[in-house]
């Protein structure tokens, strides 16, 4: 696919713009929290992004749409957002494999239980909304509800026909295509969406000309039927399908510390062959019946389908890439051999540079994955004597495999640099499969100025032939203050399902307490947490992992007891001087995570002793944000992103240290009329190109994206 599907969109929106109007607004299902007034009510602590807060920036990184959300940690890796690490309240963040994802309401992690890491990400690019829901009110929401989940909103179906275009171009040769159309009638609704991004990428390959970029295209098409608002009862139903396809040129394969200080957008010539391609579908179909005003019942089903095959180094003279890296490093090289010369510090240096001979295995990460549910939800609202009630009832069973097929080819790198294959690999077929139930129960109670809302959630699955089943309670509660304050509390038990039958399934007590101020102008939220880890585990991913001993990805490794203590922080203050709107926000998190216990982790977390921090969670992260609004159109945003420095390991060896870093982007937009807008936005404007922000995957340093300029065009017809 290319442009042509953004086009063949407009197309045909403009040949049905002549349809009705509907004068009756449909039910909207998608959503986990609601609005941002919804948030602000939650018996436990939540953000709301709307399409007002994503199009500040017209981000399409997930990382950094996120830095604005307190109690959410994001690790980069290319630049892009396209295989992002996400963490919240600390959980373990590798591919983002401890939370639970969601689009429109609907787990859609390629195995959310076989193999949860998050290799497919919905293109940020056509996100409407971004729901973040932690604390004791994640509990309707699973298999992972110790940190909590991240719901992403699809463009709805607009209530009139109508659609809009937006055009984006900017430096490596950037370019993105966004369009939408769609309207309602007395009993139907549509929507047609195309996207189109694209880049060469801003690294640059020793000895070759190949792309360190990608190429990615989405289009999504909703149908939905309504009965008329005077029916006995009214029902909807609404059809959701989604593709996309995606070509990456990334790599695992970081820099040693010297080659990272001398020219940081370096890469390697043995990663010149590494690519990612993948193809994701998905269809929903989601039927509502209203039977009263009070009383409300949601039933969908899902399929979801992901093939990815990410060609990458996987061995450098049978050698790992974090070994060879390290001895670069100046590091540990003993029991390290090569046909073609002694491994220490200098020949190492000479291999990843292209002026050694070696043997370089690419593997074919070649894996397919299926997910498939049906889930009803059973909404009510009642009164007994004072009290009013709220209750939610919802029950899921699902299904997930994950089949490989895993090849290795040989390639010869000569001491010129040249590259080439050597022989071609053959490999077995392997899967993997999971069956899950799960229910859950929760009743908002409210008396007076008081809410509770308890709260029961239960997992049964079979992953991979091992069992595990919970019964997990929760309660939080609200009270309303005089003057527009509001104290709440949360106490939970926490889940991240076990997926081999070497760990435990992880259970932590959670807790939870804070302050909210909301009035027309300034909202306020402080809110403390702790996690408290009788056996924190960790996911086996080929991005991550510390330990000697190599394993299963998806697998997971018991990891002790744990801790996790902090503190969210939001604020903004809508500053009007005459008629300059000066918006203002902020958010904090001061984060101190540790071990409880000494281990020797084999695969995911290395050797840890008591007391050493938990890995890539910065103490202190802040998020600045200063807007500007004129009356003739004008405006823009100033934005600060400042991370604490913090380790790659528990063990914080040299050179697995990532040292505090910002930065700062700003973004201008120009109304020409109510339905145009011009904007610029520039990423990184400081060009701070000599920070590290990762030293993961395998051990390599890893800068952020440098000073990026991008301009665009959005129309609304």
């Amino acid at each position: 696919m290319n442009k042509r599907i953004v086009g063949s969109v407009v197309s045909a929106a403009m040949g049905l713009s002549g349809l009705a109007l509907a004068s009756d607004e449909p039910i909207e299902t998608v959503h986990i929290i609601g609005s941002k007034d919804d948030a602000s009510r939650l018996a436990g602590s939540g953000s709301v992004l709307d399409q007002d807060d994503l199009q500040k920036f017209e981000y399409t990184d997930i990382h950094r749409i996120l830095s604005q959300v307190p109690g959410v940690y994001t690790r980069d890796e290319e630049g892009y957002g396209l295989r992002p690490n996400i963490s919240i309240r600390g959980t373990y963040g590798d591919r983002s494999s401890k939370l639970t994802l969601m689009e429109d309401g609907v787990l859609i992690a390629p195995a959310p239980y076989t193999a949860s890491s998050a290799y497919y990400f919905p293109t940020m690019g056509r996100i409407a909304g971004v729901e973040v829901l932690k604390g004791a009110a994640a509990i309707e929401n699973g298999p992972y509800t110790v940190g909590g989940a991240l719901n992403l909103i699809s463009t709805p179906i607009p209530q009139e026909m109508s659609g809009q275009v937006t055009a984006e171009m900017g430096e490596d040769r950037t370019y993105r295509l966004h369009a939408s159309y769609g309207g309602s009638t007395a009993h139907w609704g549509f929507l047609l969406e195309g996207h189109t991004h694209s880049s060469d990428g801003f690294s640059r390959i020793d000895n070759s000309s190949n792309d360190t970029g990608f190429e990615k295209d989405d289009l999504l098409t909703k149908l939905r039927y309504n009965t008329g608002a005077r029916g006995h009862f009214y029902q909807q139903l609404e059809l959701k399908l989604q593709y996309s396809e995606e070509t990456s040129e990334q790599t695992y394969v970081g820099l040693a510390e010297a080659d990272f200080k001398g020219q940081p957008y370096r890469r390697y010539g043995l990663s010149q062959e590494d690519v990612m391609d993948n193809e994701h579908k998905s269809a929903t179909l989601t039927h509502v019946i209203e039977f009263n005003e009070t009383v409300s019942l949601t039933t969908t089903a899902y399929y979801n389908d992901f093939s990815r095959n990410w060609y990458k180094v996987d061995k450098i003279d049978g050698e790992g890439i974090d070994e060879v890296i390290t001895c670069a490093n100046g590091g540990d090289c003993a029991g390290m051999s090569s046909v073609y010369g002694a491994y220490d510090q200098a020949f190492a240096n000479r291999v990843l540079h292209g002026e050694a001979f070696a043997d370089v295995s690419l593997k074919n990460n070649n894996r397919d994955y299926e997910s498939r549910g049906v889930q009803t939800r059973l909404a009510a609202e009642l009164e007994a004597g004072n009290w009013a009630h709220a209750l939610l009832a919802g029950v899921r069973y699902h299904e997930d495999e994950e089949v490989r097929q895993q090849p290795v080819d040989l390639f010869l790198q000569g001491d010129d640099g040249s590259f080439e294959l050597a022989k071609a690999g053959s490999a077995g077929r392997s899967a993997k499969e999971s069956e899950a139930w799960s229910l859950f129960l929760t009743d908002t109670m409210s008396w007076n100025s008081w809410a509770f809302k308890p709260g029961l959630r239960y997992e049964n699955y079979e992953i991979n032939g091992v069992q595990n089943s919970e019964l997990l309670p929760g309660l939080g509660l609200t009270r309303d203050l005089e003057g527009d304050w509001q104290v709440l509390a949360g106490i939970y038990q926490g889940h991240s399902p076990s997926a081999s039958g070497d760990s435990n399934p992880e259970t932590p007590t959670n807790y939870e307490a804070g302050l909210r101020f909301r009035s027309s102008s300034i909202n306020l939220e402080l809110i403390g947490f702790f996690s408290d880890y009788d056996n924190i585990i960790g996911i086996c991913t080929n991005s991550g992992g510390a330990g000697s001993e190599p394993c299963e990805a998806g697998d997971t490794e018991n990891g002790g007891k744990a801790e996790v203590k902090g503190l969210e922080a939001q604020a903004s203050y809508a500053l009007v001087v005459g008629s300059v709107q000066l918006p203002l926000a902020l958010a904090y998190t001061y984060t101190h995570a540790e071990f409880k216990s000494s281990f020797i982790g084999q695969s995911v977390w290395g050797d840890v002793h008591k007391g050493d921090n938990l890995p890539n969670l910065p103490e202190h992260q802040l998020m600045l944000n200063a807007g500007l609004v004129l009356n003739n159109g004008v405006g823009g945003n100033l934005r600060l992103s400042w991370y604490d420095d913090t380790c790659a390991t528990a063990a914080c060896a040299e050179f697995e240290e990532v040292d505090a870093f910002y930065s700062l982007d700003l973004s201008a937009y120009y109304d020409w009329n109510p339905r145009t807008r011009f904007y610029v936005n520039m990423d990184n404007l400081t060009d701070n190109d000599g920070d590290i922000v990762s030293r993961q995957p395998k051990a390599g340093a890893r800068g952020q994206k440098p000073r990026t300029l991008l301009a665009g065009v959005r129309y609304q017809f």
